[in-house]
């Protein structure tokens, strides 16, 4: 009997020996797969990185030229209901046509006697508050920007600057 306890001992070593061994294989597998796998991500990031680099440096090549984007022109859709409220239906028609019907708003004086004249396809509203005007005679053209307003419904219009195309 007094051999028995002891081989129970020893044979509790050799299994506790065999469960810590296992767990310390297992580990060290795990240790493994675990640097693997971080030596594998660290080799795709450089990966992606050099290709973010490469595709950075053709969009530079590509948008080395480019004019920057021009500024829009026009009434908002907030500004055509502001006009609207004061009394004016379809703005950029009823502009163009008021300023057509205005030829006096013109400071120069027509060479001869022909009268100097807004073009109809040269009136550009700009936004809620100025217009870029176009206007010709036979020999004279030039532009005109002029500031208006719009109370109820009739266009009070201001000539801010002129000029002739020589």
């Amino acid at each position: 009997m007094a051999d028995e306890p002891t081989q129970n001992t020893s044979s509790l070593k050799t299994g506790e020996r065999l469960v810590w061994l296992g767990f310390m294989l297992f580990f060290v597998i795990v240790l493994a797969i675990y640097i693997a796998r971080g030596a594998g991500l660290e080799r795709d990031l450089a990966d992606a990185n050099r290709d973010l680099l490469q595709a950075q440096m053709q969009l530079s090549e590509y948008t080395r030229h480019e004019v920057p984007r021009p500024v829009e022109l026009g009434l908002t859709n907030a500004h055509i209901q502001d006009l609207q409220r004061r009394g004016m239906a379809r703005p950029h028609e009823r502009l163009r046509d008021d300023l057509a019907g205005r030829p006096e708003l013109i400071p120069h004086e027509p060479a001869g006697d022909n009268a100097l004249a807004f073009r109809p396809d040269g009136v550009h509203v700009l936004n809620h508050r100025w217009v870029l005007a176009h206007f010709e005679g036979d020999t004279l053209h030039g532009q005109m920007l002029l500031a208006y307003e719009v109370v109820h419904g009739n266009v009070h219009w201001e000539v801010l600057e002129s000029t002739l195309d020589r």
